[in-house]
């Protein structure tokens, strides 16, 4: 009997024009065969650079099965990685028999996907490689200028991974070798533990009033948080993956802890009309001082200053 694969996945395009843009990442909920660290380590790969688009997040260049350069986003939410249905038969992706899956936007409204398999992924250039291969999602509705969406968590496993906001590089460490060490914190950030629900690597930390949040670059929001009541003002409206609808207000800041980190004054919005489960996020606005380290053996994170950061 085939795996059920369920991706929770939120690409939010806005419904007028001149409404504030806003993005979530997406989550994957794959029975796996092993959650455990291969014995064979692979090989590092190079530092590469990413830009910033305004309403698209981080983008890098990547390949797929040596065809591109495509223009990826790293969403470190996204818990799969997706291809459009163009970078599936440029690359000619193998649709897998009998796989599928099932998108499902904020709201909760869904859509059937197909599900299929790779043979190598590379950023930077065509000749990088990274230690991921095989299942990827293919989505109908990404954005036009995007042709897939990365995760550094999936891609790059077993591998830890290095988000670089300020310097715009993402980079690789083996874990065994340069390890995180919750007892060694980077001066003026903090190290603490990757929370992680369900089948899914993507990575939660718990704040100082005990909710959990997902570290979301693929979310252009600082602090999100679900709101049970209606939205008041003026939302921006915007209309998810599935075909539903969710609503964002931007509110007074607000300062949160992650560990002995403090983020003061936080642009913070309340979305309306998520579905119940729809979880707390750390955006970019949040995040963009810092320079973020994921270490999947130890499941540890580093969240530091970019000058600051002791994986530099």
């Amino acid at each position: 009997m085939n795996k059920t694969v369920k991706l929770l996945f939120a690409i939010l395009l806005c419904l007028a024009a001149g409404m504030r843009g806003v993005s979530f990442g997406a989550a994957l909920f794959v029975q796996r065969d092993s959650n455990r660290i291969t014995s064979t380590r692979p090989a590092v790969p190079r530092p590469v650079s990413f830009r910033e688009i305004a309403g698209r997040g981080l983008l890098v260049q990547t390949w797929i099965n040596s065809a591109g350069p495509f223009t990826f986003a790293i969403d470190t939410g996204a818990g799969a990685m997706l291809l459009s249905p163009r970078v599936a038969t440029e690359a000619r992706a193998t649709l897998k028999d009998g796989r599928g899956a099932s998108i499902a936007g904020l709201s909760g409204v869904t859509l059937s996907a197909q599900v299929v398999a790779i043979r190598s992924i590379a950023i930077g250039d065509s000749e990088n490689r990274l230690p991921a291969t095989g299942n990827v999602i293919v989505a109908t509705q990404l954005p036009r200028d995007i042709d897939g969406v990365l995760d550094p968590t999936e891609v790059f496993f077993p591998l830890g991974y290095v988000i670089d906001i300020p310097r715009h590089e993402l980079s690789a460490f083996d874990p065994h070798i340069v390890p995180l060490k919750i007892d060694q914190p980077p001066a003026e950030g903090t190290i603490v533990t990757w929370l992680q629900k369900r089948n899914s690597r993507r990575p939660f930390v718990q704040l100082d009033n005990g909710d959990r949040a997902l570290l979301d670059t693929g979310s252009s929001l600082g602090l999100a948080i679900k709101d049970s009541a209606d939205v008041r003002g003026n939302p921006s409206l915007v209309r998810d993956v599935g075909g539903g609808r969710v609503s964002a207000r931007r509110v007074q800041p607000m300062t949160v802890a992650v560990g002995s980190l403090s983020l003061r004054n936080v642009p913070t919005d309340i979305i309306s009309g998520a579905e119940a489960d729809a979880p707390v996020l750390l955006g970019l606005s949040a995040l963009r001082p810092f320079t973020l380290s994921f270490d999947p053996l130890h499941h540890l994170i580093e969240i530091a200053p970019s000058q600051a950061s002791r994986r530099q």
